[in-house]
């Protein structure tokens, strides 16, 4: 318990009081419940015994049609209704896409729900009779994994884009014509992969292989400043950042998941990512701003140490660690959109489940309070206890300036 304890006060903000640990506490419950999901809420024991036989149906192929067929005794085999020898079930003995026709849809939490009181829905049914409790325990996960997963596409993005920008800037990195006829070769047979009849995947690590190569080129092509043409790498960067700031990020998402064909947390992550890459950039930007004047990066450079090797070792690592708290913020804020998505019925598969789409659900049945109550509340501690941390973490961060 002393090193569970120990490592807690490892984490930011811990010790800054008592409604931060609360919020870490609540956070890493949202996380442990989105990692063992499957093993919290499912209609599947965890183990069972029928006619002197064990089976462990959640951890296995095993299936009521299966047993059915092993044990035609007690065929039709159910996991709710049969009457096993032992029988361990998961605290939830319902998953997310489990539609209980015996209880029905829009089942209140306070409503009489049969004499199987191991069976019951503690927070009711939603439109089809899925269980609600479950359908929160499955918004976890998909919440967490778009949040986090977003953010972290934008970490990729933002701070390469906007490192480079703070130390090249406008004539700092000067390129020669070879250079330059790669640059225009590459990004031709780039355009042509992704118009050509293929599939994604297959796109996707075309392109890869040709960053990767244009990378290794110009590390091979020596000196950054040898060339006669300058590149505006502050002027393209903070450009883009602009033109995608300019326009409302709600709306840009949802014209950006119609149009693309396919759907899928992946599409919902990187269009979520493409808008959130700009806050983490002009946040690294001003980092190697500060960073560029001070005394062991210009004795760097003096000893003619490449600009590569400066940015990776000496620069990039210690500006990483303020952009983490615009990385918190902007996890809530990607959660926020994701749930605006599922909300509107866009962007996520419609047999998908999640807090979005059970407040959705609550539009045709005003009655439905449960509907409304339980999952704005999972929506609003879960952005309350990010802010608090975030909050925190910041105000840490000046106080030890």
């Amino acid at each position: 318990m002393k090193r569970v304890m120990s490592m807690m006060r490892l984490l930011p903000g811990w010790m800054a009081g008592l409604g931060v640990r609360c919020a870490w506490i609540f956070l890493l419950l949202i996380a442990f419940i989105a990692v063992f999901g499957p093993l919290i809420s499912n209609e599947k024991p965890y183990y069972c015994k029928l006619d002197g036989r064990t089976y462990f149906p959640l951890f296995s192929s095993v299936s009521e049609s299966g047993l059915s067929a092993t044990h035609p005794a007690h065929s039709p085999v159910s996991w709710r209704n049969t009457s096993f020898e032992s029988v361990w079930r998961a605290p939830v003995p319902y998953s997310h896409h489990t539609i209980d026709l015996s209880s029905g849809s829009y089942l209140s939490p306070f409503s009489a729900q049969g004499d199987q009181y191991r069976f019951r829905h503690w927070l009711g049914t939603d439109i089809l009779g899925r269980d609600v409790l479950a359908g929160l325990i499955r918004g976890c996960r998909v919440s967490l994994l778009i949040g986090f997963g977003s953010m972290l596409i934008a970490l990729l993005i933002g701070i390469p884009l906007g490192s480079a920008a703070a130390w090249w800037g406008n004539a700092g990195w000067r390129i020669t014509w070879a250079q330059l006829a790669i640059i225009l070769i590459s990004s031709m047979m780039i355009f042509l992969v992704w118009f050509t009849p293929l599939s994604l995947l297959v796109k996707m690590l075309t392109t890869i292989v040709l960053l990767v190569a244009v990378i290794f080129l110009f590390k091979k092509s020596g000196n950054d400043s040898r060339g006669s043409i300058p590149v505006r790498v502050d002027g393209m960067v903070m450009g883009w950042v602009s033109i995608i700031d300019g326009f409302p990020g709600i709306f840009l998402i949802l014209i950006l998941v119609a149009i693309v064909p396919l759907k899928g947390w992946v599409v919902v992550m990187l269009t979520i990512a493409l808008l959130r890459w700009p806050s983490m950039a002009r946040y690294m930007r001003a980092e190697v701003f500060k960073m560029k004047e001070t005394n062991y990066i210009k004795a760097a450079q003096i000893l003619n140490v490449p600009s590569w090797q400066i940015l990776r070792r000496h620069i990039m690592p210690y500006a990483f660690r303020p952009v983490l708290i615009s990385f918190i913020f902007g996890v809530s804020s990607a959660i926020l959109a994701e749930t605006s998505l599922s909300f509107l019925g866009i962007g996520l598969p419609t047999e998908e489940i999640n807090w979005g789409r059970l407040l959705a659900q609550s539009r045709n049945h005003f009655d439905a309070w449960w509907l409304v109550v339980f999952p704005g509340l999972a929506i609003f501690f879960t952005l309350l206890s990010l802010y608090t941390i975030g909050n925190a973490w910041q105000k840490e961060k000046v106080d030890n300036r």
